[in-house]
Order: C-alpha cells, then structure tokens, then sequence
C-alpha cells in the first residue's frame, strides 16, 4: 500500500493506459462511483435551476451568459481579425508563462505535509477504500476531472476569439486541447516540486528568484524604452501588455512550448511544414491526433512522475526518522528536559489575551479566531508578503510617468482593484477556508455579528495596512492636497470591508469546496468578476455625481464639508450594508443543508 485506499499493483493486472481506458470487472466499484456521481450531480444541477433556495444563483448564472453572448456577438465583431500566427503564438506562449508562474508560487509556497495527487472523498473511501484500484487509475481520474472545466474555458474563449477563427471547430478543438495540456502540466510541476527535498527546494526558490528578477527587469526596460517619453500611464499599460505579447512569442518561450505547439497550430488552423504536401484537411487531421497523443504521453508522464514523487517522499519521511532516532539515542537525557519544559507563549498567544481583555465579555471568543487566523498568516507570511508587493509595485508604477495628475488618480486605481481582485484570493482565512468545519465553527460560543467581524478582522486589516502603506509612498511621490489624502485614508477601508463582506456571502449563499472544478465553479467565477468591474464603474461616477450635486444646490463654504462626509458616509454605508448583508447569510447557513457533496 503506497497511499491509504489503493495498492501501487493490481494483481494479475498490466499497468497501461488500456487498463484504465478499458477497465475490468476489478473496476467495477469505480465505473459504479462515476456513473452515481455523474447523475447525481446532472439531478442536482437541475434542480437547483427551479429552486426557490438557488433563485438567485440562476438568475445570475442566465443574466451572465446572456450578457456575455450577446457582448461576444456584437462588440466583439467590430474589431479586427488578429494574425493566425499570432493567435497561435499567444495560445502556446501565453500558457507557459503561466505554467512559469504556477512553478515560482509552488516553490515558494509552504510545503503540504501530506502532498498527493489525488483528493480522496468520502464516496471514494467508502467505495474504493482498500479495493484492488491502480494508482495510476486514481491518478489520471483526478487529472481528467478538469476537462468539464476545461470545456467550460474553451465556451467562453470561443465567444472571445471566435472573429479570429479561420474554422470555429478547430479554434475550439485546438483550445480544449491545449488546455487539458496544460492542466497535466501543471500537476506534473506540482509533483515535481513536492518531491524536493528541502535544500533541493531552496537552491529552486533561489534561482526562480534571480530569473524572475532578470526577466522583470529585462521586461521593464523594454516597456520603457517602446514607450515615447512623457506618455500617459495608458500608453505604458497598452506598451507593457504589447511586450507581454511579444515576450511571449519569443524564440525561448516557444520552445518550452513544445508540449502545447500542436493544440495551438489546431486552433489557429495552421499545420506544421511537415504537412505541407498533404490536403489542409487531412494535415489539421493529423495535427489534431499529434495534439491528443501529447496529452496521452503527458498522462502517461504524470503518472511516472508521481510515482517517482511518492517514493523519494518516502525516502526522506525515513531519513528524517532515522535521524530523529539517532538524536534521541545519543542525547536522551536532554530530550527528557526539553520535553518537560512548559510550552512557551508565542506573541500572538500574547496578542489573543490582550485582544480578550479588551473585549466585551460575550465577545471575547472573537480573540480565538484572531489567533488562529494570525496563526494561519505567520506559516504563509512569505506567499502573503509576496502575494501584496506585486500588486503594490504595480500600483506605484505610474509614479514613474512625467504627468502628476494622472499619476495619482491611476495609483489610487491601482489600489482599488489590487483590493477588489487580489486581496481575496491571497487572504483566504475566513468562511471560504472552513467549509468543512462548519459545525464547529457554529458550535463556537459567539453571536452571529460577533462571528462575521472575528471571521473578517485579519484579512481586513492586512488589507488596509497594504492600501495605507501604498498610499502614504503614493502621496509623498505625487504630493497631492491634504483634505484629498486624509479622505482617500478614511475611505479605501470601507472597500476592503465591501470586498470581503460580498465574498463571503456568496461564499455562504452558494458555498463550494477548496478544489471544486467546473463549469459552475467557471461561471461563478466570471460573474464575481462581473461584479467587481461594475462596482469600480459605478462607485467612483455616483460619488462625483454627489460632489457636483453639492457644487450646484450648496452654498461654497458648506460645498467641501458636504463633499468630505456625504461621500464618507455613502462608502461606510455601503460597507455596513454589505457586512449586515453577510450576517444575513451566516444566520441563514445551514451546514447539514448547503454544504456540498464533494
């Protein structure tokens, strides 16, 4: 047994690709799983469409995919056909700077205790549990469950890049195809990397360290020297993101492409010179089986390498206990004393009493879930530290234009959406991490208000100190008016309590697991952007609309206190009705009910 559930060998079995193609009656528990699953989840998709509980779920769902159709279909047809060629270059190149930066935040997040490339759930224990079920099976049926969300990607980039297309099946072909490339990429980097060994690890994070420096400075500089002097910072974002372009189908990237050249010669309908006596009909053929065969030898590399990772995890499990053996062994007397000390109190332990003895007694349990949460932060701080100096660097770039106003008004852009859109995903240590520690959770001794400010108050503060700290550099750069700074002071907190608020309560309203794929997890994540794009339009137009209300029917001296707290009291109103919105969500949670099926 290499893993609690299923052995390395089935017996009398051949471990190829055909056994789990074609499987045998050994397989019968887990062909009797997937079809159960498939129709459950078909049954449950459907009635949640007609359920009064789901309404508002569906009605998003429809107004999203309507919307974004007929915006597909309209505006989208306006604008010119790009290259072939530089679809394909952007397909192919674009995934592999992703897959780039999936390896630099693997290696520098903390390792997993228990990596493994399969998520067991309890339906797979309580059917497949001890059963005669290759890891390789197991493996490449968690790899293959991206393809639903895969097919879902290649729906919406079709309504994207479909006036691109020479032949709209192949576009959609070669996409789908070059996604579940990638996606096998991806896990095939993951288990690479788990399998380090600890200096192995770090020699990896520090070179991933230096040719990301190189690569961003190199970046830089062309953006600077492709951009005429004096621009507005819009001309430096288009330059940056038309060097992006170019980076990406560069001589060096493209070759590290070599695994996704196929799916994206399909996609843009482009066959390879070898090809190039036979009909385009029959060579996209051919190209088409070249880009499935990648895929099968990826699977089949994805298999050999979590093999690999499995045991050289195994090998260090043992050296590391060989070597805790030895260490008692020769000092057993200091081991004894070490163990008797009392535990020290960390700072944080600290911080939770104090935080307790500053609360109102019925509120005091909300210093348990601070400390957790501090906790939490303290073992990732490098992937936090990390995950808010990007986004502010990018925030202060403007800085480094020759015009001061536009200077100042995209820093403060810049901040607004680095909380809208990064902040959540990096500061995941509230509702959205405990799904399946719900009944604890609601056992906790603590008011429903109580819960929802404990759950909030750590991601909310870090985010503020990064919107504070971004602003105060902002402001001393770009010297803008006092009363404007201090407003922007006092203000910017709210959207970082209207952001998580909203976040969580969709979480709550419509909660899903950590590792959940789909087309549902797809669709929800474009309408959650969908609402951040409309709020970042909407806020700043209603606040100026206010501001020039007030310098038409106001008097001039009351003009500027109107402005100053009217429009405070309108970013803080809306902060409180997304907070009281979330309490509403929380009351309403039922774990036995809404907690999904994994």
């Amino acid at each position: 047994m290499t893993t609690s559930g299923f052995t390395s060998v089935r017996g009398g079995q051949r471990n190829r690709l055909i056994d789990w193609l074609v499987p045998d009656q050994s397989l019968a528990g887990l062909r009797y799983l997937s079809r159960a699953q498939l129709r459950f989840r078909v049954t449950r998709f459907w009635k949640r469409m007609f359920s009064p509980r789901q309404a508002i779920a569906s009605i998003l769902s429809i107004a999203f995919m309507a919307l974004y159709l007929v915006a597909g279909l309209t505006l989208l047809s306006r604008r010119e056909a790009n290259d072939p060629e530089q679809l394909r270059l952007w397909l192919s190149g674009g995934m592999v700077l992703y897959a780039l930066y999936h390896t630099v935040k693997h290696l520098w997040s903390k390792p997993s205790p228990e990596p493994d490339a399969v998520t067991w759930t309890d339906a797979d224990r309580l059917w497949l549990g001890g059963g005669p079920v290759s890891r390789r099976t197991m493996v490449l049926r968690e790899a293959m469950s991206s393809i639903p969300s895969s097919l879902a990607k290649t729906a919406l980039l079709g309504v994207v890049l479909w006036r691109d297309a020479e032949f709209l099946p192949l576009l959609l072909a070669g996409v789908c195809l070059a996604l579940i490339a990638l996606e096998l990429i991806r896990r095939v980097i993951t288990h690479g990397i788990d399998a380090l060994r600890p200096r192995e690890r770090r020699l990896g994070c520090a070179i991933s360290l230096v040719v990301g420096l190189a690569m961003v400075v190199q970046l830089g500089i062309q953006i600077w020297q492709s951009t005429p002097p004096g621009s507005d910072p819009v001309i430096y974002v288009l330059s940056a993101m038309s060097e992006v372009g170019n980076y990406a189908g560069s001589t060096a990237i493209q070759t590290m492409a070599f695994a996704l050249l196929p799916a994206a010669s399909v996609a843009s309908a482009e066959p390879w010179g070898v090809f190039g006596s036979l009909p385009s009909v029959v060579s996209l053929a051919f190209m088409t089986l070249v880009a499935i065969a990648v895929i099968c030898v990826l699977a089949e590399t994805l298999v050999r390498v979590d093999a690999w990772s499995a045991k050289r995890r195994i090998e260090t499990e043992r050296r590391r206990l060989r070597l805790m053996e030895s260490n008692v062994a020769s000092d057993r007397s200091l081991t004894v004393e070490f163990l008797s000390r009392p535990t020290q109190v960390t700072r944080i332990q600290r911080f939770g009493d104090w935080l307790a003895k500053c609360l109102p007694d019925r509120h005091r349990g909300m210093s348990g879930l601070v400390v957790r949460q501090l906790q939490c932060v303290r073992r990732y701080l490098p992937n936090v530290i990390v995950s808010f100096a990007i986004p502010m660097a990018l925030s202060l770039s403007p800085l480094l234009t020759d015009q001061t106003t536009k200077q100042w008004v995209f820093v403060i852009g810049g901040i607004a959406l680095s909380s809208l859109l990064l902040a959540p995903p990096a500061l995941q240590i509230d509702f959205r991490r405990d799904l399946k520690r719900m009944f604890l959770v609601r056992s906790l001794p603590l008011g429903n208000v109580a819960m929802c400010v404990g759950m909030l108050s750590v991601p909310v503060a870090i985010t503020v100190l990064f919107q504070w700290s971004t602003l105060a550099l902002g402001a001393w750069f770009a010297t803008p008016s006092t009363w404007q700074t201090v407003w922007l002071f006092l203000a910017l907190p709210s959207l970082a309590v209207v952001t998580f608020a909203v976040e969580n309560a969709l979480f709550l309203a419509f909660p899903h697991h950590v590792h959940a794929q789909g087309i549902a997890m797809v669709i929800r994540a474009k309408i959650t952007f969908l609402w951040k794009g409309l709020m970042l339009a909407i806020a700043p137009i209603g606040l100026i609309t206010y501001v020039m209300f007030c310098e038409r029917v106001l008097p001039t001296f009351w003009v500027g206190p109107a402005a100053f707290g009217g429009t405070l009291l309108a970013v803080w109103s809306t902060a409180a009705f997304a907070g009281w919105v979330l309490v509403r969500c929380w009351r309403r949670f039922d774990p036995l009910i809404d907690t999904p099926p994994e």
